[in-house]
């Protein structure tokens, strides 16, 4: 996750002046006394990319390049002259739209008739005279050094199609430069039977229960400095580079010293990753714990043209070998990040070259092989698990000990920053991976057995991150296996404690065989979306974890316990201080009317949504819990933003969040 530098900037100046009467502890800023949280004999984690830790300018594999379809005889100018062009008022562009819709045409033009050089010479010369948004210093660094992208992006191009949207989508999702393009409407006959009565029916609770610890968004930062500038002007922060240029600081004289144990702007520094760990006896019994989820995100938020597969395979290695230290025999069930991934966020379908074999032509593969192993190494998935997920962007299906299928998605086929999705864009399943969910729900279905699905990036809530026609398809899935088969879904990504509800769609959404996925029924509460409070504090929250109490039998999530870590008091600290913060039954059954022997499921969820709307101050305090109690939680004391943070709570699709009021200023 990304976080807007304008509201960045505001929050870092509140942080500021509540820092600035800090009395910084010896311990706080001392580098000798790094690797003395973890105790397990996991790996050493370094500081300051010391060590093995590979350096910025590392640079990485690109993908081969598509065969042209003519041959390469015309020049890249003739490509650049059109661009360029339109770009300067061509009389026959008038608007933003257009000007982006041609020029994504010319590109189009350009992938499937010239050397991926071209195609990237013409991306950095575009970038040169438009500065169009880049996570990289330079369009070079972005498109043809260490960034890379530009082979990526003329692959995207290459297969791009005007008839099925793909250029609108581009424009609008990338660029906000066209108008939203509309949701599909999902064929549910092409996908799955009709519903059958018994799909609806909820298995009664067994009053026996399990502990589930829920892990999410680690982004451990090997390269964070202690003593750099945690104030600082640009992204990433707490790095030997940053400098604060309204303030001519840097880590010479910092204005807020980066403390060892983290800082709200930034990423995880080892030792409070490791504390999380180290702080789990102190609140429950982690022997008591029978399984583990981990949501995704475990690599730094670093720009493009400073990460390298030797990176991203480090961060990974080293993290599940801290992993299966500090959890021992308790399994783990991962799931992919945006940012376990390289490029961040792209994950190609095994069919974009035109072959079918499973995986064996994608250039993602040596990332699922990598993860993958590791599982089934830690004995989390077995070595048939750990097959289909080097084959199938990392996603599997496993059965615990208790009896529960755990369904893990690659959610980045419907994240809004994979570029790859912006082909065949009306197609809302164009990686197989929606199908591989709904075979594996059928085959619980007909068992009679539970399941979860796990994913990082979640299918709903602002519509922000998720894209509509995927997700369409996914919420369609949801309505039609929950709540019998469907037990619980779990995402990550947003680094806040919040929740997705997921209902019944009304009688007036279906027409003929087409469903109209954004026509719901709040009076028809099915299942619940948990997306989980991240580790990192990045993008002003703070660090947390969450113990999930889950029927024994039903596997519905009975109770749940937020810890935390403020982070803004981390110069204070001679270790990290981790606190509990709230119990979720006793927080939100505000009327105390819920049963203490039933679940918090979907309608308890829904009766809170309603509490919110006639409760302000139940509404305020959801707020600063998304944040984990965070000092820069912004205000939402108004009814606008009640009725909003209940639309996102409501909301379990893209094409359903963007439907929601909006306000992009605080309220």
């Amino acid at each position: 996750m990304l976080f807007h530098p304008i509201a960045r900037l505001a929050l870092l100046q509140y942080a500021t002046r509540a820092l600035a009467s800090t009395n910084y502890t010896s311990e706080a800023l001392n580098p000798q006394l790094t690797n003395t949280i973890g105790d397990k004999g996991g790996p050493i984690l370094y500081y300051n990319g010391s060590g093995p830790v590979p350096p910025y300018n590392e640079t990485s594999p690109i993908p081969a390049p598509f065969t042209p379809l003519y041959p390469t005889n015309q020049t890249e100018n003739y490509f650049y002259n059109q661009v360029a062009a339109i770009v300067a008022n061509g009389s026959n562009y008038t608007t933003k739209c257009e000007k982006c819709l041609a020029s994504t045409n010319v590109f189009h033009e350009a992938a499937i008739s010239q050397p991926v050089s071209v195609v990237t010479d013409l991306l950095i010369r575009v970038w040169n005279i438009t500065h169009f948004p880049i996570y990289a210093v330079t369009g070079e660094s972005e498109f043809s050094g260490v960034g890379g992208l530009g082979p990526y992006w003329a692959q995207l191009f290459a297969k791009m199609n005007e008839s099925t949207g793909d250029y609108q989508a581009w424009c609008y999702y990338q660029w906000d430069t066209c108008t939203v393009p509309p949701t599909i409407e999902i064929d549910e006959s092409l996908y799955f039977s009709p519903k059958p009565p018994a799909a609806s029916v909820v298995p009664k609770p067994s009053g026996k229960t399990i502990n589930v610890l829920h892990l999410s968004d680690w982004h451990l930062d090997p390269r964070y400095d202690i003593g750099s500038e945690a104030n600082c002007s640009q992204y990433l922060c707490c790095r030997p580079y940053s400098t604060n240029t309204k303030l001519d600081t840097g880590v010479s004289n910092a204005s807020v010293p980066a403390s060892r144990f983290g800082y709200l702007y930034c990423d995880s520094p080892p030792d409070l990753a490791l504390s999380s760990f180290k702080s789990m006896p102190s609140f429950f019994n982690v022997d008591d714990i029978s399984f583990s989820i981990f949501t995704g995100d475990i690599v730094s938020h670093d720009n493009d043209d400073q990460l390298s597969r030797a990176y991203v395979e480090y961060e990974e290695t080293v993290t599940y070998e801290v992993f299966k230290a500090e959890m021992g025999n308790i399994p783990i069930y991962p799931t992919l990040g945006n940012h376990d991934s390289l490029p961040e966020a792209y994950n190609t379908p095994n069919n974009i070259d035109g072959k079918k074999t499973a995986g064996a032509n994608n250039i993602f593969s040596w990332n699922y092989d990598l993860l993958s192993s590791m599982w089934e190494r830690d004995g989390w998935i077995t070595a048939a698990e750990a097959n289909h997920a080097s084959t199938h962007y990392g996603a599997y299906a496993h059965t615990t000990a208790q009896g529960l299928r755990i369904i893990s998605i690659n959610t980045d086929f419907w994240y809004v920053d994979n570029v790859f999705n912006f082909f065949n864009f009306t197609n809302p399943d164009q990686s197989g991976i929606l199908k591989y969910l709904i075979k594996e729900l059928e085959a619980c279905e007909a068992k009679g057995q539970r399941a979860w699905i796990i994913g990082h990036v979640l299918s709903g809530y602002d519509g922000s991150n998720s894209l509509p026609n995927p997700t369409a398809l996914f919420y369609s899935i949801v309505a039609r296996f929950a709540p019998a088969t469907i037990a619980g879904i779990f995402f990550g990504h947003t680094h806040e404690d919040q929740l997705q509800i997921f209902y019944d769609y009304s009688a007036t959404s279906l027409n003929g065989t087409l469903r109209n996925t954004n026509d719901i029924d709040i009076s028809k509460p099915l299942t619940m979306g948990f997306i989980g409070p991240s580790i990192t504090p990045l993008t002003g929250n703070n660090a947390g974890y969450q113990l999930y109490q889950v029927d024994a039998e039903t596997f519905e999530i009975t109770g749940i316990q937020t810890y935390f870590a403020n982070v803004s008091e981390s110069l204070t600290w001679t270790s990290p201080v981790w606190q509990f913060e709230y119990d979720a039954r006793s927080t939100y059954n505000v009327n105390g009317t819920w049963p203490a022997t039933s679940p918090l499921n979907a309608t308890f969820w829904t009766d809170v949504t309603y509490s919110m709307l006639t409760n302000q101050s139940l509404v305020e305090r959801y707020n600063l819990l998304e944040t984990k109690s965070s000092v820069v939680t912004k205000n939402c004391s108004t009814a606008a933003c009640a009725k909003q943070k209940v639309c996102y709570i409501r909301s379990g699709s893209g094409g359903q969040g963007y439907a929601c009021p909006y306000d992009d200023g605080p309220f």
